[in-house]
């Protein structure tokens, strides 16, 4: 494995992933963005890449290698099991984590969603400038795994690193439109709006060197095949637990249907012709 030859790659493809949130800022300035059918494609279209890849290519893989490693077969299927249930663990300990500083400071996702173009007062504005800040540093702190994520699947693979920095793009989209629509609407400056997010999304990139440095100066094969399994577990919560949810939300649930069962697909030929 030449992971020199990727790792320029690997970095490109972390930080474009994490700029994606800037589209998601562009996405506040419009009214109708939130809600629309091809928004709830795009989210089921992820979550379907994500959870294929997880299971099918990174999950099976590392078995694999495990059942190599391990004169009993049971002892493989019991690490893969304990590895990915800790990695679900410690992603949702970080979850639980956002969501108190979403309640600490009075966050609210339904709340955002409603916020029009009215006037506000001082008072309101600084409060609603306050919700977009920390929604901005509860999005960076979420990044972070993500950055992980996209930089050690390419390192291995380019070609699946693509792919899941597409998925990581698409699922970046509304959560920089949450961090820009208050701020937007608080200051009426699309370009402090952007700024912002574009900063919150800066995270995955960090993500990218905390990998580096844990990892990458020390690569050995038997270690990626355990972060394989708590990447995918990684994944596997994101797309159950945040992509699906929100693409429901939108309102289309056959585009969200038709997204999932897509990603499924396109992921699975993609493999198929680069296999």
């Amino acid at each position: 494995m030449e992971l020199d030859d990727n790792l320029l790659y690997a970095f490109l493809l972390t930080t474009m992933a994490g700029l994606s949130t800037g589209i998601g800022g562009l996405a506040a300035f419009s009214k109708h963005a939130r809600k629309s059918k091809y928004l709830a494609f795009g989210l089921g279209l992820a979550a379907g890449a994500m959870i294929y890849i997880s299971f099918v290519e990174l999950i099976f893989g590392a078995l694999e290698t495990f059942k190599d490693n391990y004169e009993e077969e049971s002892e493989a299927y019991l690490r893969v099991t304990l590895y990915f249930i800790g990695g679900l663990v410690i992603i949702g300990l970080l979850g639980v984590l956002i969501s108190w500083i979403a309640d600490r400071f009075n966050i609210s996702k339904e709340n955002l969603a409603e916020i029009g173009a009215k006037e506000l007062d001082d008072k309101k504005a600084k409060s609603l400038y306050k919700t977009g800040i920390i929604t901005a540093i509860a999005l960076a702190v979420h990044n972070l795994p993500e950055g992980l994520v996209t930089f050690l699947t390419t390192i291995q693979d380019v070609n699946l690193g693509i792919g899941i920095a597409i998925a990581i793009a698409i699922h970046n989209i509304p959560e920089g439109l949450a961090v820009a629509l208050p701020i937007y609407h608080a200051t009426k400056s699309k370009k402090k709006a952007l700024l912002v997010t574009l900063a919150a999304g800066l995270s995955e990139p960090i993500g990218a060197g905390i990998a580096y440095f844990l990892f990458f100066e020390n690569a050995d094969p038997d270690v990626f095949d355990v972060v394989n399994v708590f990447v995918a577990s990684i994944m596997v919560y994101v797309a159950f637990f945040e992509l699906l949810p929100q693409a429901y939300k939108t309102g289309h649930e056959t585009h969200s249907k038709w997204g999932l069962i897509a990603g499924f697909g396109i992921m699975g030929i993609s493999i198929a012709l680069l296999a």
